[in-house]
């Protein structure tokens, strides 16, 4: 059993049409009875009776999301059989997948995952002043309620009343942030050109990372794909997760530690025509984004069809 983090269905319908020489069709009714439609496939392998079977539901939404994660196993389970996937672990190594002889680019990785959600910490960011403001007055209420039963005490007449102005004094300091005018203005300049330079590199993405053996895989999720809200799977599985979980997807790069190597050199012509200050400007833009995209060492980036906790 699979319980699903992450599923494009459209990626996977597309190359299930191609393996299995056609996409199963359902009608499904728009209804919150309790109905179930069946819609036969024509082909040798009657998949289409067998799907059906299971999508019996009160709520189509509900429904379709049992028929995307059961035809998922249909369609996993054809790419094992075909041996038209490769199968790796935390303990695999680069070269495993790299040097496939078969030259094959699915790849199902089992490990665990980190997820680093640029929007995030871009938020973050934009709030980091406010927040240490916020903690530099928090920090001193232990003093601030010693203060207000000392104001109450002198107001009582219990002691000196030449001391209540002191008091009121300092509980109006404490109750301000306690960071400097000059540092919050300056943490707020640096926090906002960091957000630009971040939100340039990373684009608001959700990136998943897992480490293998030499190397690293990296993949880029789409949160309309998420299961659910990044939040809760951030708090379910935690940001770097504590459990393995099974990446299938699309191998579309291998980058060597060699290549990995960010190669500055831009030269731009005075004399150079348009179309050259184009391409070396591309070329400029390709370095600045590899600041950001690539990782020391081996890396395998993966285009993400499923991301799923295996039970």
């Amino acid at each position: 059993m699979r319980s699903f983090v992450y599923l494009d269905e459209y990626k996977m319908y597309s190359l299930s049409s191609q393996l299995m020489e056609g996409v199963t069709d359902f009608v499904i009714k728009e209804s919150k009875r309790s109905d179930s439609d069946i819609e036969e496939q024509d082909g040798p392998r009657n998949s289409g009776k067998k799907l059906a079977e299971i999508i019996e539901t009160a709520s189509a939404n509900v429904e379709k999301r049992f028929l995307h994660d059961y035809a998922f196993s249909i369609f996993e389970e054809k790419l094992v059989v075909t041996e038209k996937v490769v199968s790796l672990t935390s303990l695999s190594s680069f070269s495993d997948l790299s040097e496939d002889v078969l030259g094959r680019r699915l790849v199902r990785i089992k490990a665990k995952a980190n997820f680093l959600d640029a929007a995030d910490i871009l938020r973050s960011l934009n709030t980091l002043v406010d927040m240490q403001d916020a903690l530099s007055i928090v920090a001193n209420n232990d003093r601030r309620e010693e203060i207000i039963v000392e104001m109450s005490e002198l107001s009582s007449g219990a002691g000196k009343k030449g001391g209540l102005a002191t008091l009121k004094a300092e509980l109006d300091h404490l109750s301000k942030s306690q960071i400097s005018r000059e540092k919050s203005a300056n943490d707020r300049l640096q926090y906002k050109h960091l957000s630009a330079l971040l939100e340039h590199g990373f684009k608001r993405r959700l990136d998943l990372t897992m480490d293998l053996r030499d190397c690293k895989v990296t993949a880029n999720l789409k949160r309309a794909c998420l299961k659910d809200p990044e939040d809760f799977v951030f708090k379910t599985y935690s940001r770097i997760a504590g459990v393995e979980l099974v990446l299938l997807g699309i191998a579309t790069q291998y980058r060597t530690a060699a290549d990995n190597s960010i190669n500055e050199d831009a030269d731009i012509s005075p004399d150079a025509t348009m179309g050259e200050m184009i391409a070396n400007s591309t070329k400029a833009l390709h370095v600045l984004e590899n600041h950001f995209n690539r990782v020391p060492g081996n890396q395998i980036v993966v285009d993400p069809i499923a991301l799923y906790l295996e039970l």
